[in-house]
């Protein structure tokens, strides 16, 4: 019997996983998920930029769940399919491009002093206890301060956000797991940001401000996008900003205390962070994996995929493809050319790929420079999260240090 993908991914490191995946072929069906998964690197890139896949993956997403009541969801699916990651040309475009203006270097600079004092202010609150989960201390913290204050929302009301999204990323992951409660949870995710983000639509447009929310209304006319289109990538951002950033610190900080001599060498300073920080990134991808519906019949490397078929896009394979990364399964942290695909390609390049660099690469370097002998805790060592295929993180991060 064939071990499902999910269970392979739950019993597997990132290499063993990649390896596994790559020993099937650069391209094979999978009859217990019944989907293609790609593997090869060039395929890869193909895939992402062709007009003759789709992103609107709302029939598989159905297709894998018959026995679920489609009524359960229908606020998830409300809110998810008018967003960008969802959409083809033309909508794509204008939801796209209508978020621009969010993500300007100077709304980067200007958020770089509060990401500063975010981190510094976690650590300071880490060293006063004495320990730290690297997860609920700093992983989750980091992105979900940023992004309020990206929308402006006050603290008081910031304490849901992250399991409202929390719920909407697990479901939108996927797994063949998934069933009523999730979908129900999922749900009410997407109802309860949807009803927030309407409320604070309202109160933008009495009293306009320099927040994320503000810059969509500003030029909504010139894109002509609805509220509710409006409202889906607000969430996006939020939902994809928040959890993502989260997992992809924490697999990158796992990656440089395992890897030996990485964790010394970034400390030292003798590598260039930006390109240390590219090399985690493609070792361990939070995006698991990213996929597309072919539109119409097509080959791919030989393989005829039809009309309607769902072709898996695995990061992890992908990004250790030894025909574009010398050495895929070392991890060079001064590796020159890194040309990898967790942030996607083309296209739907992760459009806040900035924002979360900023935010990992100073996290990286503050706990490197405070806490110079952090290790993994005695008895306790990181668990990883498994609630979905198409994502991966931690649970718990327990680490240790010796007060400076």
């Amino acid at each position: 019997m064939q071990t499902s993908l999910f269970e392979l991914k739950m019993n597997s490191t990132p290499q063993t996983f990649a390896q596994s995946l790559r020993n099937q072929g650069d391209i094979f069906w999978r009859e217990l998920e019944k989907f293609w998964v790609i593997t090869a690197y060039d395929h890869a890139k193909v895939i992402l930029s062709s007009d003759d896949v789709t992103c609107d993956r709302s029939p598989f997403f159905m297709s894998s769940m018959p026995d679920l009541n489609p009524a359960l969801i229908g606020d998830f699916f409300g809110v998810v399919s008018k967003m960008m990651v969802m959409s083809d040309a033309p909508e794509h475009t204008a939801r796209r491009r209508i978020c621009y203006d969010g993500f300007s270097n100077l709304t980067l600079d200007n958020l770089h002093p509060l990401i500063m004092k975010t981190i510094d202010k976690q650590i300071t609150a880490c060293l006063e206890k004495g320990e730290m989960d690297l997860v609920e201390d700093l992983a989750k913290i980091i992105p979900s301060t940023i992004l309020a204050d990206f929308f402006h929302i006050p603290e008081n009301e910031r304490h849901h956000f992250y399991e409202w999204s929390n719920n909407m990323t697990q479901f939108f992951g996927g797994t063949s797991h998934q069933g009523e409660a999730e979908a129900i949870k999922a749900n009410e995710g997407a109802q309860s940001l949807r009803h927030y983000f309407t409320d604070l639509i309202t109160q933008r447009r009495t009293k306009p401000s320099s927040d994320f929310l503000s810059i969509l209304l500003k030029n909504q006319s010139a894109f002509h996008l609805s509220d509710d289109e409006i409202i889906s990538q607000a969430i996006m951002m939020l939902v994809a900003g928040q959890i993502t950033t989260t997992d992809q610190l924490c697999n990158n900080f796992y990656t440089l205390m395992t890897a030996p001599g990485a964790f010394a060498a970034l400390q030292s300073g003798s590598v260039d962070i930006d390109a240390a920080m590219d090399e985690l990134n493609r070792l361990d991808p939070a995006v698991t994996f990213i996929f597309r519906l072919a539109k119409k019949d097509m080959e791919i490397g030989g393989r005829s995929v039809q009309a309607g078929q769902a072709i898996f896009i695995s990061s992890h394979a992908v990004n250790r493809d030894a025909r574009v990364f010398e050495e895929p399964d070392h991890c060079n942290l001064q590796r020159k050319r890194n040309p990898h695909l967790s942030f996607a390609f083309g296209r739907h390049y992760c459009l806040g790929a900035k924002l979360a660099q900023l935010e990992m690469k100073n996290c990286v370097n503050e706990l490197l420079k405070s806490l110079p002998l952090l290790r993994f805790k005695e008895n306790a060592l990181p668990k990883r999260k498994h609630h979905s295929l198409g994502f991966s993180g931690f649970e718990t991060f327990p680490l240790q240090f010796d007060m400076p």
